[in-house]
């Protein structure tokens, strides 16, 4: 009798952790000057700079990143990533990607192709992650 509770209960928490990881959103990977400098640059790369403290990127993370990276995830040539400013890793050449586009604020959306940026937005509010999400969508369409 015991052996099948235990049975049933380990049933029910593989079943609830499964559950659990089905709801969980996509999450971008963490992307660095260092790690960046070594990437094909012919494929397509979303990039969400961000800063430690910052509110509207920690809205940003949770409502638009996780709809982007479902989007693109069986896209081989797209790539959704999260770059922490704050924390960067400069590449081997000493320079930062974040300083050799121009971003002075975070949150900052740049669609990069060819080390081209083909899209640069900076903020995000709520009411305006629809048309934020398109615009993002329109550049990558452009060149993917």
């Amino acid at each position: 009798m015991n052996k099948i509770i235990v049975a049933i209960a380990v049933g029910f928490f593989a079943f609830c952790a499964v559950d659990l990881r089905a709801q969980t959103p996509a999450a971008a990977e963490q992307l660095t000057s260092a790690s960046y400098a070594s990437m094909k640059k012919d494929d397509v790369y979303v990039i969400m700079f961000t800063m430690s403290g910052c509110g509207p990127c920690v809205k940003a993370k949770k409502m638009l990143l996780p709809a982007l990276v479902k989007k693109y995830e069986n896209v081989s040539n797209v790539h959704v990533y999260v770059f922490p400013v704050d924390t960067d890793k400069a590449a081997a050449d000493g320079t930062y990607l974040y300083t050799q586009l121009g971003v002075s604020q975070a949150p900052t959306f740049v669609v990069l192709y060819n080390d081209t940026p083909m899209f640069s937005h900076s903020g995000f509010s709520p009411d305006s992650q629809a048309k934020l999400e398109a615009e993002i969508n329109s550049a990558v369409d452009r060149v993917k």
